[in-house]
């Protein structure tokens, strides 16, 4: 069944993120060449069709993040900018939307985290200081878009995309590193993909049966009732 070819291929993608979260907590960074790429591809087998355009642009980024050059760092950062865009866009065709029209006071804490960010690390960006500017605009903007959507799922994981790109910008920008800090950026980014997607297919209602609903009436029976004769009577009052 496709539903179940589905579920597998998210079963292997959640195994691949396991690895690759543990062998980048390792710095073990030739190893993830055999994980990283595969990561979005198992999880586009099994995501609905309107997801697999901003996870394709997500695994062409991954696979650029795996170079250590500057130009391999600006490829990766143009490719999830146009993933961040092309997450709005899935976003705001599912239904559900305006949650931020009746609640606007919810966008205050990922406006401040944008402001507080930005402000830290805009002497500390250089040349880069625009392009970071900008992409960090299309990150917000796309995890206000998860939100707006309605869904508890797509907002976590647009909260999960900022948390995963403000560890990797401090990082780079600022030098700062926490214990485990590869392993902690993968986590929060595959677990963020994951719940903006939608599945591919869901497990099939199996429709029941008409007497199943139909209430049965037995005539009075007592303790005594041979079993035989119960029996009989089930029988005979199911249609």
């Amino acid at each position: 069944m496709r539903w179940l070819m589905a579920r597998r291929a998210t079963t292997v993608f959640f195994a691949l993120a396991t690895a690759d979260t543990v062998l980048a907590a390792m710095g073990r960074d030739r190893a993830r060449w055999l994980t990283k790429p595969l990561l979005m591809p198992a999880l586009m087998a099994g995501s609905d069709r309107s997801s697999w355009r901003p996870l394709a642009f997500g695994a062409a980024g991954d696979v650029a993040l795996l170079g250590s050059t500057d130009a391999a760092f600006t490829a990766g950062l143009v490719s999830f900018l146009v993933g961040h865009v092309a997450w709005i866009a899935a976003l705001r065709q599912r239904p559900g939307g305006g949650r931020l029209r009746s609640r606007p006071v919810l966008a205050l804490p990922y406006l401040a985290a944008f402001g507080a960010l930005n402000a830290y690390l805009w002497p500390r960006t250089g040349k880069d200081r625009v392009p970071v500017l900008g992409y960090s605009t299309a990150l917000t903007a796309m995890a206000l878009a998860a939100l707006d959507s309605g869904s508890p799922r797509a907002a976590t994981g647009g909260a999960l995309f900022m948390l995963s790109d403000s560890l990797l910008a401090l990082e780079k920008f600022a030098g700062i590193e926490l214990p485990a800090h590869e392993g902690l950026v993968m986590a929060a980014y595959t677990s963020a993909q994951a719940l903006l997607a939608q599945p591919r297919y869901r497990l099939p209602l199996v429709p029941c049966p008409s007497w199943t609903a139909t209430a049965i009436v037995l005539p009075p029976m007592s303790s005594a009732t041979p079993l035989g004769t119960i029996s009989a009577r089930l029988r005979a009052a199911i249609p």
